[in-house]
């Protein structure tokens, strides 16, 4: 994948699901944090980050699979995100 896929799946992921992730809540201090580590250039703690949510979204998919997902649907707006 080139930077230019990752950057058009990015902007269909945002257009595609901006409500249901401006939705979620970060800790206090997220956006500080992120703002400091760019404005220090950090990009192995951003690398890290990225690794992180993609290795603990893989996590989360994996437990469904197993669990077979037998649960409700999710409420509308809300619920698991499609690429």
């Amino acid at each position: 994948m080139n930077k230019e896929l990752i950057e058009r799946f990015l902007k269909e992921m945002r257009d595609k699901h901006s409500q249901q992730i401006d939705a979620v809540a970060l800790p206090d201090g997220t956006a500080e944090f992120i703002a400091d580590v760019v404005a220090a250039h950090d990009n192995d703690t951003i690398e890290f980050m990225v690794k992180l949510s993609y290795l603990m979204g893989l996590q989360t998919g994996f437990a469904a699979a197993v669990s077979g997902a037998s649960g409700p649907g999710p409420e509308p707006g809300r619920g698991p995100l499609q690429a």
